[in-house]
Order: structure tokens, then sequence, then C-alpha cells
């Protein structure tokens, strides 16, 4: 069986989008369920091998969380290399960063603004200016200047996400970048993007979560997808942020 044969039984872009947004559903409610209220409620009440069990699972989730990441970054330069309007993807971006910036911090902070970290969609955003800039770079710039240039767009958007303080901040700019860059080469850019995310997230539990995501992202089979819900995949991220902090109040108060 050819390698083309093997990728159209695989993953469409829309059942990515699911498992990333069942992981990053994970990945939240670990840490708004379990770590912000469940663990820290059974220590208060002395049950101890209750809450060492559950800070367990906790780590399952987080690991299970890692997957989202990679997934919604390798989508996202899939759609910038193949939306038709550049321009109102990217305005779709901004304007759910502007949408999702009070549920992700009560749901972090337990309080509807705070400027010690900021969304995802923020970082996609940015990202994606960044790579409408060295796209045009690209295009526009001798070769031999065109890298130099299109590296110090990428150094400048990596700075700018660090000092917003951006969820994966220049991290997940340079993954962006990479995942851009290496987009005739998958193989070689989920190697790299593991390694890479591996070295910066530093904790031996996130590996399983992070391997999993890219080999994920090597079954995509290029095309989109039966399923036409485009609204749903920006909603839910806000939206499930606004439940997971309504039921902690609820439950944890």
């Amino acid at each position: 069986m050819s390698e083309k044969q093997i990728l159209r039984h695989g993953l469409n872009g829309n059942q990515l989008k699911l498992i990333a947004v069942v992981s990053m559903l994970c990945d939240h409610a670990a840490i708004r369920l379990l770590a912000y209220g469940l663990i820290p409620a059974l220590r208060e009440t002395g049950a101890d091998a209750a809450a060492d069990l559950w800070n367990q699972v906790f780590w399952i989730l987080r690991s299970v969380g890692r997957m989202a990441f990679p997934i919604y970054v390798f989508l996202l330069v899939e759609g910038f290399c193949h939306t038709a309007n550049r321009r109102r993807y990217a305005m779709r971006l901004g304007i759910f960063a502007l949408l999702s910036e009070v549920p992700y911090d009560l749901l972090l902070f337990g309080k509807p603004w705070d400027m010690r970290a900021q969304n995802v969609f923020i970082t996609l955003f940015l990202g994606i200016l960044m790579l409408t800039v060295i796209d045009w770079i690209g295009k526009n710039t001798e070769a031999g200047m065109a890298p130099y240039r299109q590296m110090g767009v990428i150094a400048a958007t990596a700075f700018l996400a660090c000092f917003l303080k951006c969820d994966y901040d220049a991290v997940g700019i340079m993954l962006i970048a990479l995942f851009f860059w290496l987009r005739p080469q998958p193989g070689t850019a989920c190697l790299l993007g593991l390694l890479f995310l591996a070295a910066a997230e530093s904790k031996p539990v996130y590996l399983p979560g992070l391997a999993a995501a890219f080999c994920l992202i090597r079954c995509y089979n290029g095309t989109r997808g039966g399923f036409r819900g485009k609204w749903f995949f920006y909603l839910v991220y806000p939206v499930h942020l606004l439940l997971l902090y309504g039921l902690s109040r609820l439950l944890f108060g």
C-alpha cells in the first residue's frame, strides 16, 4: 500500500480538531476541578490517600492535555495555507482571543481580569500575523535576504508573545514557524516539533501526550472532513472555560 493510500484512510482535519477539543477539556478540567477543587478539598478533610490518588489522575489528564496545542498549531498552519481569505481568518482569531480572555482568567485565577497569563487564541492570532508577514517576505524579498528577515519577524513575534504572557509564549510562536517552514517535510516537522516541545515542557509525564499528538498529526490525510461546524470549534473554547469555572464554583465554592 502506497503512502498516498495510507493517508487517504488517516485522520481528517475535523477529526483532529475533535481530538484536540477532548484533550483540551481534559487539561482544563484537571486544573479547575482537580487542582483547584477536589484535591485541596480532600486534603482539608484529612483524606490524603484519596488526594494522592486524584493527584495521579490530575497528571494523567495533564499529559492527555499536551495533545491539544501541537494539533491546533498544525491545523492553524494548514488553515493559513488553504484559506481563501487570510484577513477574515485572522479577524476570527482576534475576535475570539478577546472573547476568551475573561473566561480564561476566571478558570485560572478565579477573577475576570488578570494580566499574569493570556489565552491561547492570542498566541494563535499572533502566529497568523507572523505567518502573513514571513510569507510576504518570502515572495517579495531577494532569496538571499529573505530567511534573515523572516527570522527577525519570528524573533520579534516570540518576544511579543513573551511580553504579553501568552499561553505557550515564544515556544508556541516558534512551533508555528517550524510547522510552516517544514510543511513540505511533515515527518521532519513532527520529529523536530516533538523534540522542541519535550525540551520546553521539561516534565517527563508530558511526553506520552506530546508523542501521541505528533503521531496523530502524522496521520493527517489532507482533507477537511464532512462536518462543517466551523463556529463550534471557535465557540467551544470560551464556552467550556465558563462551564468548568461555573461547575467548580457550584461544587467547591
